[in-house]
């Protein structure tokens, strides 16, 4: 069975080990043994791993129960470290046969072996597994135990005594078998007929283990006698024949059954008393070993590690807890997971599903169903987030199917799919026109829109949109009035009602993201709500502005304006909606309620389509072809370019010109306001230093819509980010000759001589830059995704970044200037750096080498237990008791005290030295942090003065997967008042300021940090950034 057979979903690597594993049943035994799941135990003496290498680990357990015994070789790829290389653990996925494959030899011997196999779909790491059939099957043993049982029906103890004599001797005739003992079992003789009884059940075992009864004694297999005299030897042949007897299968079947029978007795002697056990017969239970071997116990696991249940009945807990362990086995974890480890494998299994139908087909539903149940089971928030978005998304839950079919039907459905949509709006025709309550109107074209999306039929969805918009305006008219909307407009409480959230409609959270931080950027939304005023755009598509040194055709004039016009729509939608939901808010509390005011106002809304086609493909690029650019998915900073591009092409030319004149000076994007206000500009230079003369070429302008900034350790101040984006850098050797190539023109006298000193004389080329125009909007991205070479994948470095509400460009101003501003700061991160070391190396944990819990000291408490040990020992030493002993013993009780009393003097002044230099370590740390924080605290109010505005976030171990959603800053001037959103999808929610700009990540969503930025200029802050309406 090879990896390629590994197609199937994945699983959480634990619960691979703990249910799949577990549940791995040969046929042979699942017909003995109907309900079973295996519990795997070793002897004492053969714990965790059989043998061990650098590439391959083997590990060996056997079922206490069914008996049958299973092998796992694990291959690390010669690395010895079995770890996943992501967060969040291996995902495994296997294959596992239940059909054992059988063999013999020519010993007359017998095995059968199922076989299966896992591999890790992440760091490749892969798994063999063997389940050998036991010797003695369930049925042997279940016939052996009936019979002794049956022989003290009135008193079980005593069968059980019985059936463990039995058992325990049958181990001991096969372990000297094992060892060559050749001696027969004389049928008559006391203790054997006393103890085995020679029925038939203990005569099949006998029999199937290879002892053949001659006359009145049952003699060992042949095998035996071979292994006997291969021991008897002393020559060079014996290794040779123990080798060979040992590799013969009816030999390797001896140490099966003997292995299943110690496993056995040690299961029966579970049901003795306490005196009567044995320790030989004591198997340990080994649930963790294949755990540790294969590195899956490291997940993140949910706090409370149990389900929130509460029910009314015993009756309603079971059946609660038996729809959440389906729904935990079909989303592949265990129910202790984290919610971001189930929002993981539900996620992972959607991208890893290749039926015809990933996204809404039965299985997508079966997954949503179990998100759905473990959301609810779990009362969890951050899940039912996920839920929110994906039932915007178009996924309906089947209780949700089954509540419709019964409000519109009568009955449940079983099959969706096999209704006809026409039948469909004809029963809802029907059933609306039983009722004239607009609540229970509303309720059922609610069940409508449900159906619609389970057949995933457009027509039908489409209707069902229409008549739930029909709905909402007559709820609008009983609400506002005829004047609807602009009614109330200029009433809402821009604080007390929150904006309004966007639907994910398929994997668009991060363009739902920038579509906010759009509509939050005041020059923007205002140019793109005035769409019709045939002023701020260039609805007569006159030509002369140009992308790319080219002239923009009237067609791609008009895409791009197709492009405003939809733009406009969302943010139209986005205002009415929140309008709407304030004006509901108002009548509810005016006149005590209204039928309709749930569904007046939902406060989320679905970008159009096409809209996010046009934003997350590149249209109507002059670089990118049609057939190339479908297939494209974009980035966030490349769809924000490309946003961008397409508002650019949409403005009017500053004067009209003749398109066919050629020679015209073409209007490019950056003479445009969408330019002046997102775009900045560097002054690049370049010198060559370490050269006998120092030479510094003519500076270069650079335009940029966003700064590029890496993360310079694992934790950062976005102030050291920016540091290092404007700090000198070497120029590569490529780059070197490109720019020693442009310096020097070829065709001039002398010019090879001057190629040949350059070459001779070169020093190293440095790259230095200024900020020369700062824009009123700054973006920056994080560049968290990175490229190894080693594995040729890119990864994610979810360092903490630490945000700050404003920063200051002014020392960016000037070359060297970030040298300039860093100077002081890096001296006490230098600082803060060497007393963190002191700190941590006096919390580095002790443990002694006969210590065998897993508590830990610190130095500083370790000597004061030591002290405080030896302050006992010299009062010891003072006691009767102690004196008389101490008296026969050639040191005196007064040597010992001195002694002790000498050596904890030493201990506490060592103590009290440590005790008092972390106190000045830990003063000095605060006075040290105090001081960078004022340093970052302090920002000169001038124009280079940044406030930040949006953050947008990347919740994912992996740059392939993830979730996006934004942070952006609301400030109503008319009450000076600030706070931060939270855009989530449709969930818009009010958060504290600790999200953005905490020391540390948040526990649990380490993971979740910073990808891109937009600070905001500050003296121009109220005409530039506003939520209102």
């Amino acid at each position: 069975m090879g990896v390629v057979d590994l197609h199937g979903p994945g699983v959480l690597g634990e619960y691979f080990i703990k249910r799949q594993l577990a549940e791995w049943i040969p046929d042979d035994i699942r017909r003995q043994l109907t309900t079973h799941v295996h519990t795997w135990v070793q002897p004492a003496a053969n714990l965790a791993c059989l043998g061990t290498s650098t590439e391959r680990i083997s590990w060996h357990g056997t079922c206490r129960e069914c008996l049958c015994q299973l092998t796992a070789t694990i291959d690390t790829e010669g690395a010895g470290q079995n770890k996943c290389i992501d967060e969040t653990g291996h995902h495994l996925h296997s294959a596992l046969s239940t059909q054992a494959e059988t063999s013999n030899d020519q010993q007359a011997g017998f095995s059968a072996t199922c076989r299966g196999r896992t591999r890790c779909c992440k760091c490749a790491l892969t798994t063999s597994f063997s389940l050998q059939l036991p010797v003695i099957e369930p049925s042997m043993s279940t016939a052996l135990s009936t019979a002794r049982m049956s022989m003290h029906s009135h008193h079980p103890t005593q069968g059980t005594r019985e059936l463990f004599g039995t058992v325990s001797t049958l181990f001991r005739l096969i372990k000297n078998a094992c060892a060559g003992n050749t001696k027969p079992i004389r049928l008559h003789g006391d203790a054997p007929r006393r103890l085995l009884k020679f029925d038939a059940a203990c005569n099949h075992i006998l029999e199937i283990m290879g002892f053949e009864l001659i006359g009145e004694e049952f003699h060992p297999p042949e095998i035996v006698r071979v292994a006997g005299e291969a021991l008897d030897k002393t020559n060079s042949h014996r290794d040779v024949r123990l080798t060979q007897v040992r590799a013969s299968l009816l030999f390797r079947r001896l140490e099966s059954a003997r292995l299943e029978l110690y496993v056995w007795a040690g299961q029966i002697q579970r049901q003795l008393p306490r005196d009567e056990r044995q320790a030989l017969f004591a198997p340990t239970m080994i649930e963790d070993a294949l755990s540790r071997a294969l590195g899956t116990r490291d997940y993140k696991r949910t706090p409370s590690g149990k389900l929130t249940l509460l029910m009314a009945t015993t009756g309603a807990v079971d059946a609660k807890l038996t729809a959440a362990e389906d729904a935990y086995r079909a989303l592949g974890v265990l129910d202790d997971v984290s919610d971001a480890l189930v929002k993981w494998a539900y996620t992972r299994l959607t991208e890893e599903d290749q039926s015809d139908d990933p996204v809404f087909g039965p299985h997508a539903r079966l997954r949503f169903d179990s998100l759905v149940t473990i959301s609810a089971a779990r009362a969890s928030k951050e899940l039912g987030v996920l839920v929110a978005n994906e039932r915007e998304r178009g996924m309906v839950a089947t209780g949700a199917i089954r509540s419709a079919c019964v409000a519109l039907f009568g009955q449940p459905q079983s099959e969706v799919d096999t209704i006809d949509s026409d039948t469909v709006r004809e029963v809802f025709l029907a059933r609306v026109a039983e009722t004239t309550a607009p609540k229970v109107r509303m309720e059922l074209a609610e069940h409508l829109a449900v159906l619609a999306d389970a057949k995933q039929d457009v027509a039908l969805k489409a209707y069902a949109d229409n008549v739930l918009s029909s709905l909402e305006t007559s709820a609008e008219i009983e609400l506002g009035g005829a004047a609807g909307v602009a009614a109330w407009k200029g009433k809402v409480d821009t604080w007390e009602q929150l904006p309004v959230g966007l639907k994910n409609i398929g994997n668009t959270c991060y363009l739902n993201s920038i579509l906010q931080c759009l509509f939050s950027i005041l020059p923007i939304r205002a140019a793109v709500l005035s769409h019709g005023d045939n002023k701020t755009w260039n609805e007569e598509l006159c030509l002369g502005r140009n992308d790319g040194g080219r002239l923009l055709t009237r067609d791609e004039i008009a895409e791009a304006l197709k492009f405003v016009k939809r733009l406009k729509h969302l943010f139209e939608a986005l205002v009415t909606q929140r309008v709407e939901g304030w004006a509901a808010k108002r009548v509810r509390t005016s006149s005590g309620g209204h039928p309709l005011a749930s569904a007046v106002a939902p406060l989320a809304v679905a970008p159009d389509r096409e809209l996010a086609d046009m934003l997350l493909l590149r249209v109507g690029s002059s670089t990118t072809s049609t057939t190339q650019a479908s297939s494209q998915q974009q980035d966030v900073d490349e769809c924000i370019a490309q946003c961008v591009g397409l508002l650019v092409r949409a403005l009017p030319p500053p004067s009209l010109m003749d398109a066919s004149d050629q020679d015209s000076d073409l209007s490019g994007p950056g003479d445009t306001w969408i330019y002046k206000l997102l775009s900045g500009a560097l002054e690049v230079a370049t010198e060559r230093v370490g050269a006998s003369s120092k030479k510094t070429e003519k500076p270069l302008n650079e335009a940029f819509l966003n700064l590029n900034l890496n993360i310079p350790g694992e934790a950062a101040d976005i102030n050291d980010c920016i540091d290092a984006f404007f700090a000198p850098s070497e120029i590569s050797g490529s780059d070197k000759h490109d720019t020693d190539a442009m310096e020097t023109d070829t065709s001039q006298p002398g010019a090879s001589a001057v190629l040949q000193a350059s070459s001779s004389d070169a020093g190293q080329m440095v790259r230095r830059s200024r900020l020369k125009n700062a824009p009123p909007v700054l973006c920056m991205q994080v560049q968290r995704v990175q490229f190894d070479m080693t594995t040729m994948r890119a990864f994610k470095i979810n360092s903490h970044l630490r945000l700050r509400e404003q920063v200051s460009l002014t020392p960016y101003l000037h070359f060297d200037g970030a040298a300039a501003a860093h100077s002081r700061r890096h001296e006490l991160h230098q600082r803060l750096r060497t007393v963190n070391q002191h700190l941590k190396a006096l919390n580095v944990p002790i443990q002694t080498a006969a210590q065998t819990d897993n508590a830990q000291v610190s130095v500083v408490s370790a000597l004061e237990r030591v002290q405080a040990f030896m302050a006992g020992i010299g009062r010891w030493a003072e006691l009767d008791d102690a004196r008389l002993l101490l008296a026969d013993l050639p040191q005196s009780a007064s040597f010992i005290t001195s002694s002790a009393e000498n050596i904890a003097l030493q201990l506490r002044e060592m103590s009290s030295a440590l005790s008092q230099a972390r106190q000045l370590w830990e003063d000095e740390l605060r006075s040290t942090q105090s001081e960078l924080e004022s340093i970052y605290a302090s920002v000169p109010q001038d124009d280079t003065a940044y406030t930040l505005h949006a953050v947008f976030i990347h919740s994912g171990h992996s740059p392939e997967f993830g979730h996006y959603w934004v942070y952006v800053r609301d400030y109503v001037r008319e009450k000076n008042l600030v706070r931060w959103l939270k855009f989530n999808d449709s969930q818009v929610t009010v958060v504290d300021s600790s999200e953005i700009f905490g020391v540390v990540p948040k526990q649990g969503e380490e993971a979740a940090n910073p990808y891109y930025l937009v600070y905001v200029r500050t003296n121009c802050i109220d005409e530039t950034a506003d939520f209102g309406v």
